[in-house]
């Protein structure tokens, strides 16, 4: 929106000086076929010119210098809003990693229930009965399904006792 009001400013300052040529063109034409009032009249005409230029020459250095203080002023405005892009970020990833570390803890406390939960199972397995029988029956050569069928247990949980045994 700057950008168009200084565009029209300088458009219809251009026409204006235009104009103004186009007049004092004029006027010196008119001036030139009165021969006697020639030089003075000239003269006049360019004095004229010549301020009407000055004032045209100030007032383009006007619009150079306010434009150069809007491209400044968007300068600081631009960098202003890069720091506070990049303080946002700062957070973003600040409570991205509070939210990680809090699932990890939380992941972390589930996993020691769970492994809790699993020993214990494991020590009651270890603790149940049929453990030595278990035991005694496999160094004694016999397959698993023998061991389950004599003991009337599951195929799996023959299976895990020797697996258990082994890790001990």
């Amino acid at each position: 929106m700057l950008q168009s009001e200084i565009l029209t400013i300088m458009i219809f300052f251009v026409i204006s000086i235009g104009v103004i040529i186009l007049i004092t063109g004029l006027l010196f034409m008119k001036e030139k076929n009165n021969k006697d009032s020639t030089s003075k009249r000239e003269t006049d005409l360019e004095n004229k010119l010549e301020t009407q230029i000055n004032e045209a020459d100030n007032m383009l250095q006007e619009l150079n210098n306010f434009s150069s203080f809007v491209k400044s002023e968007l300068d600081n405005k631009y960098k202003e809003l890069l720091f506070l892009y990049q303080l946002i970020e700062e957070k973003n990833q600040d409570l991205s990693n509070t939210n990680a570390n809090t699932s990890n803890k939380k992941s972390k406390d589930s996993i020691d229930e769970n492994s809790k939960t699993n020993d214990l199972e494991a020590l009651q397995v270890l603790n149940n009965k049929n453990y030595d029988n278990i035991i005694k029956l496999h160094k004694e050569g016999k397959d698993i399904s023998t061991i389950a069928k004599e003991l009337n247990i599951g195929k799996g949980e023959v299976q895990l006792i020797l697996g258990l045994a082994k890790m001990r």
